[in-house]
């Protein structure tokens, strides 16, 4: 698994709690698994978590601990604050799990977006028109000033005349451009 930390994870009201505190934290984010009754949850065996952390078990229990007390100063006020609540001797509820869960499934739908767009604007691209008109097509008017600007050289007039752009005005109307 993998989770995402948020910024305002090293801005909110951890600050100063310790490394231990946000490693334990950083895992809890990268562990925790959707659950249908709970929301998230994550297992956390202190004895694994000194191993893999690299503190002393002590203070991997004191870590879990700040992390299910109460904290007035969350931003989040369900369950007092806490992050996470004790449900087995090794499982955790996280309590914005699902929350935080949800944010990043919006962001992995809004990019899956973008690209089936860009998928269809490229699929769906206007093609450019034929230098002749088919039998019967009626041409494109433009302007002067807009054929100038698209680098033609020559407009085929109104009349059906063919003339070059030199000494025509620029509000000066004209059917299709020709190459």
């Amino acid at each position: 698994m993998y989770g995402k930390h948020f910024a305002s994870m090293y801005e909110g009201s951890m600050v100063g709690s310790g490394a231990v505190v946000f490693a334990v934290w950083g895992y809890v984010i990268a562990k925790m698994e959707p659950d249908v009754e709970v929301g998230s949850q994550v297992r956390l065996n202190p004895k694994l978590l000194e191993t893999i952390i690299g503190d002393p078990q002590a203070e991997i229990e004191e870590a879990i601990k700040f992390l299910c007390s109460p904290d007035e100063h969350s931003t989040t006020k369900a369950e007092e604050g806490r992050r996470l609540v004790q449900i087995g001797e090794f499982d955790y509820r996280v309590v914005n799990g699902a929350k935080y869960r949800a944010i990043r499934d919006e962001e992995k739908r809004r990019a899956q977006n973008r690209e089936a767009q860009a998928r269809f604007r490229e699929k769906h691209q206007p093609t450019k028109k034929p230098k002749t008109a088919a039998a019967g097509a009626q041409p494109r008017r433009v302007k002067i000033k807009d054929a100038l600007l698209a680098g033609a050289a020559a407009v085929t007039t109104t009349d059906g005349h063919e003339n070059g752009l030199r000494g025509e005005t620029e509000g000066s109307t004209v059917a299709e451009e020709t190459a």
